[in-house]
């Protein structure tokens, strides 16, 4: 049959073409077979040898196992050890041991890496990395290559690192360690383009690492921190649990600065890494520290600035806001040893270069302003006699406002003890302010010139106690409580207006004769000072620091003082001047009675005026002083009391008979004005002076001969030492 005939050699080739193809496919999967069990071994070996040749013996590398797949161009090996060899390392390589569980290639790029292009990596995981870094180079190769992302460019789509941890310095006494870390990146271009990239950090659009357990040493203080948390996406950073630790006693640097420090948490959020990375400038939009602890003993020679000590790490830094919760502040080594508790601060557009410390550049600290309160502070004066103290203190640089609530300063010793404590009679002094207000504070002065520019200073609230004991020779030293003195403050000192208002000051003295304490109290004390400066563009003979005060002796008599004091003069001169009014004399009775031996029987003021010149050798002037019925009692002290006696009745009849003027003006109406002439010793304040000068006139007007009441006024008081003969 036609048909038949005619189909049946067409069938045959078919057939046999299939099954040539069959055959053809069967062969390549058998020669692909030998390649693919032969090429993981070849790849392994060819890895340890490369590592070896490359470090001229000096590393080896062992690879337990490696595998590849072709259809999804994925690699993966097992149980990767890098470790030096016995040979002797050259100082151009550290010293290190790698060892690392797991390493998965996926999406390789093989035409591209044979063609010589950028590969294309999908991902890589690498899993359980353990490394101990012992010695980084000392010094470069002699003959350095290109960057390894010049001569293997890559771009990686994913690349992840898990459970790693590591220390660094030598094996059995590291200087570094970490506990955990993992690291995820995004879209690495480890290419030359992505080196330039200014929007990628470590050649990746996005980084995200996880740090636990770090801790190490630096300048022999022991750092540690729990967790870091870092994210180039969430722009980011967070430091959990920091601590560190001052070198033990007798470690570390001599004269070096020490760090005591505990944070709980720093976050930084807005951070430009890869600014910090390509332009060398750390910019972030905010800082936050809470609860950090902080004390530090400061170096023995003062550190560079700030931005010196950065720039290693940045040449510029940039903040917009930095925050302090609850932070604590002490300095240690110093005798003040000041203490700052519960602080609250925020900063404003901090920058931190050379440029924003120069002066001029209109910045507190590095920064616009500053704002914020603390709690408690404390410190100690002429340690360790004056514990210090304040309740609070508030800052607000924008408002230029500084406020101190409830200070205190309060001596540990008596007067009695100070005197021993200094060998020489010394004031002790407790002082209590409700609230010091400083308006108009120049900090931008302050923090470029360290000079103190203030418009208005108000002390509310004041008290003041001044103990004084007359057992001990006198004071040697030179008096700093002058209006001279403020001419040799090294600072400047600028305040336009100081107020004093609603204080007190008491006074309590015990004399060489008697063992009884004498007390005499001011009240109601206010006052006003102007120019209080000693900026020489302030301060002349045509603008001196004048001032006006008001009080009330004992609480019933009223006075008011008016100074006038050119602090620059080099003779100290100034001027004094002022009245009293109506009172009886013997609202002075509990000063002089049990220290002078001397009570005011009888009398009364009704108005006492003075004008008084002073210079650093003498105080002049007069004293115009109305009484009536003016009697003394001139007392005697035995046996623990003070009392007449037959002697003292004899001397007190010949005082108020022959010696004193019961009354001014005199029955005929003349007024005596009392001469209030006195040397003046420069060992001694000069409210000394003034109330010496004072006294003499007082006595003068008073009937006493000159020479006498100059002696009585001027009489030093001093005896020997308590338990001292």
């Amino acid at each position: 049959m036609p048909t038949t005939a005619v189909s049946a050699p067409s069938t045959r080739p078919r057939r046999w073409l299939r099954l040539g193809l069959l055959g053809l496919a069967a062969l390549g999967a058998l020669l692909a077979l030998a390649v693919w069990l032969g090429l993981d071994p070849w790849l392994r070996r060819t890895l340890e040898k490369q590592v070896t040749k490359q470090t001229h013996g000096q590393y080896r590398l062992t690879i337990s196992s490696l595998q590849t797949r072709l259809l999804p161009r994925a690699a993966h090996l097992r149980g990767l050890d890098l470790r030096p060899t016995a040979a002797a390392l050259a100082d151009t390589l550290p010293r290190l041991h790698l060892r690392l569980a797991r390493l998965d290639l996926s999406g390789v790029g093989l035409l591209a890496l044979l063609r010589g292009q950028t590969v294309p990596l999908d991902s890589l995981v690498l899993d359980s990395l353990q490394l101990r870094v012992e010695a980084l180079a000392r010094r470069p190769a002699p003959h350095p290559g290109p960057p390894l992302y010049q001569r293997l460019p890559v771009r990686l789509g994913y690349a992840a690192l898990r459970r790693a941890s590591g220390s660094f310095g030598p094996a059995g006494a590291p200087v570094g360690a970490l506990a955990g870390a993992d690291a995820v990146a995004h879209d690495v271009l480890f290419t030359p383009a992505g080196a330039a990239d200014s929007a990628r950090l470590g050649f990746a659009a996005a980084w995200q690492a996880t740090l636990r357990g770090a801790t190490g040493q630096l300048g022999g203080h022991r750092l540690g921190a729990q967790q870091v948390y870092f994210s180039s996406q969430e722009r980011v950073f967070r430091l959990d649990s920091l601590r560190i630790a001052p070198p033990a006693p007798g470690q570390g640097k001599p004269g070096a600065v020490r760090v005591a420090m505990a944070m709980p948490h720093l976050v930084v959020r807005g951070l430009r890494a890869a600014t910090w990375q390509h332009q060398h400038r750390l910019v972030a939009n905010s800082a936050r520290l809470t609860g950090p602890r902080l004390t530090f003993r400061p170096p023995a020679q003062a550190p560079p600035p700030l931005w010196q000590l950065l720039k290693p790490l940045t040449k510029r830094t940039d903040l917009g806001r930095l925050i302090i919760d609850d932070g604590y502040l002490a300095v240690a080594g110093l005798r003040h040893r000041p203490v700052a508790r519960h602080v609250f601060a925020v900063a404003r557009a901090i920058r931190v270069d050379s440029a924003a410390g120069q002066p001029g550049a209109k910045r507190i600290v590095y920064a616009r302003a500053w704002k914020g309160h603390t709690g408690r502070l404390t410190a100690v004066f002429d340690a360790p006699v004056y514990p210090t103290s304040a309740e609070q203190l508030v800052v607000d640089t924008d408002a230029h406002l500084l406020r101190i609530n409830n200070f205190s300063v309060w001596p540990v010793m008596t007067a009695a003890q100070l005197n021993v404590h200094k060998g020489y009679q010394l004031s002790q002094l407790t002082i209590r302010l409700g609230v010091l207000r400083a308006q108009g504070f120049d900090f931008y002065t302050l923090s470029d010139r360290s000079q103190v520019h203030i418009a208005r200073l108000v002390l509310d609230r004041s008290w003041m106690l001044v103990g004084s004991d007359a057992r001990g020779p006198l004071n040697p030293h030179i008096s700093i409580m002058t209006p001279e003195a403020l001419r040799k403050l090294k600072a400047v000192v600028d305040v336009r207006q100081v107020d004093v208002r609603n204080g007190t000051i008491a006074t309590r003295y015990r004399s060489s004769s008697t063992p009884l304490v004498g007390t005499f109290n001011l009240t109601r004390f206010n006052a006003t000072l102007h120019n209080f400066s000693n900026d020489p563009r302030r301060q002349s003979f045509q603008h001196p620091l004048t001032g006006t005060a008001t009080a009330y002796l004992q609480d019933r008599c009223r006075m008011e003082l008016h100074l006038s004091a050119p602090m620059l003069d080099p003779q100290g001169r100034h001027r004094l001047w002022g009245s009293f009014g109506a009172a009886p004399f013997s609202i002075l009775n509990p000063m002089t009675q049990p220290t002078r031996l001397i009570a005011f029987k009888s009398g009364d003021v009704q108005r006492i005026h003075f004008v008084l010149n002073v210079n650093r050798q003498r105080a002049t002037g007069q004293v115009w002083a109305e009484y009536t019925g003016l009697k003394f009692d001139l007392l005697g002290y035995k046996k623990g009391e003070v009392k007449k006696t037959l002697w003292s009745r004899v001397k007190s009849g010949l005082v108020n008979g022959l010696v004193i003027r019961d009354s001014n003006p005199r029955p005929s109406g003349r007024l005596v004005v009392g001469d209030m002439e006195v040397k003046r010793d420069l060992r001694s304040a000069a409210i000394t002076v003034w109330r010496q000068g004072l006294i003499r006139g007082v006595l003068h007007s008073a009937g006493v001969p000159s020479p006498l009441a100059q002696k009585l006024s001027q009489k030093a008081d001093q005896g020997p030492l308590p338990g001292h003969k």
